[in-house]
């Protein structure tokens, strides 16, 4: 059983909808929620103009490999409409489901590298990270030192009303 952290986003549709449905069928195909961040509403990343983010970060005990789960979140996601085939890269997604950490694995394959290449960078993955594992230590240094080298103003916790 690994600890495994993952990445949710969505910016199509109803956004709290499709990060509530990827929680739910993750924790019936993939793992067992051991815990959940805030939801937050993030500027969008990349060239391509688009709204706005929600974002979270969610850790599960997982007994699937790194593609295992890679496969099974895909298939969350192409439940809920993404078509990765046809979609513009760093473009709108119904739904965005990143291995973020599997355990102490590094994997560097096609198509799949662990940890997340970029998650040093983000602040709407660092953020909600931090919040949940603030002792975490990615590449010898804990998230909430991480998060203090980066820019995270784009970054809030998100109020519905």
């Amino acid at each position: 059983m690994a600890e495994v952290y993952l990445g949710l986003g969505s910016n199509v549709g109803n956004r709290i909808a499709q990060l509530a449905h990827a929680r739910d069928a993750i924790s019936k195909t993939a793992g067992k929620i051991q815990a959940a961040s805030s939801i937050y509403d993030t500027a969008p990343w990349g060239p391509i103009p688009q709204d706005n983010y929600l974002n979270q970060v969610i850790l599960i005990s997982s007994e699937l490999a790194p593609r295992d789960l890679l496969a099974a979140l895909h298939e969350i996601e192409r439940a809920a409409g993404r078509d990765r085939a046809n979609e513009v890269r760093y473009g709108p997604r119904t739904l965005d489901l990143d291995i973020l950490i599997h355990g102490d694995k590094a994997v560097q394959e096609e198509g799949l590298t662990i940890p997340h290449p970029r998650i040093t960078e983000r602040a709407f993955v660092l953020v909600p990270l931090a919040e949940i594992a603030p002792g975490l230590v990615l590449d010898g240094t804990p998230v909430r030192e991480l998060l203090d080298r980066i820019d995270s103003k784009s970054v809030a916790r998100y109020d519905p009303i």
